[in-house]
Order: C-alpha cells, then sequence, then structure tokens
C-alpha cells in the first residue's frame, strides 16, 4: 500500500510540474514594453531627460505601461 501511494504522489507532483507554466496566463503582447522602450531609444529620444521626470514614479509609471500595451500575464 506504501509503494502504491508512493508512486501516486509521484505522479501527481511530475503532472503539477509540468502543467503550471502550461496553464499559467500568458500576457497579451510579451515584450512590448522592452520593445517600445527601445525604439523610442534608437529613434535618439533624451531616456536621460524623461527618466529625470519620473523619478520616484518610475516603476508606477512602467507598471501603468505594462497593463495599457498588454504586457502583464492574464490570469
Amino acid at each position: 500500500m506504501r509503494r502504491v501511494l508512493s508512486a501516486a504522489s509521484v505522479a501527481a507532483l511530475v503532472i503539477g510540474i509540468f502543467a503550471g507554466p502550461t496553464l499559467a496566463g500568458q500576457p497579451a503582447n510579451p515584450g512590448c514594453f522592452g520593445t517600445d522602450r527601445a525604439a523610442f531609444a534608437n529613434t535618439g529620444g533624451d531616456v536621460g531627460y524623461w527618466a529625470s521626470l519620473r523619478a520616484g514614479e518610475n516603476g508606477a509609471i512602467n507598471q501603468a505601461y505594462m497593463i495599457t500595451c498588454g504586457g502583464v500575464p492574464t490570469p
């Protein structure tokens, strides 16, 4: 009985490991934030100037942008 229970536990663990990442939410537009930021930097935009204006709120601004461009995983 103990061996059957152990085998069932191992099987459940293996299924859980492989099913977890597969079933996780995926962004609608993965990489949108980095791609858009790189495009802006390559157009000659003054990234340092804009970064100085965002001081203290940079994380919140980046999060809001990722939500609007579809870069946040959906549940």
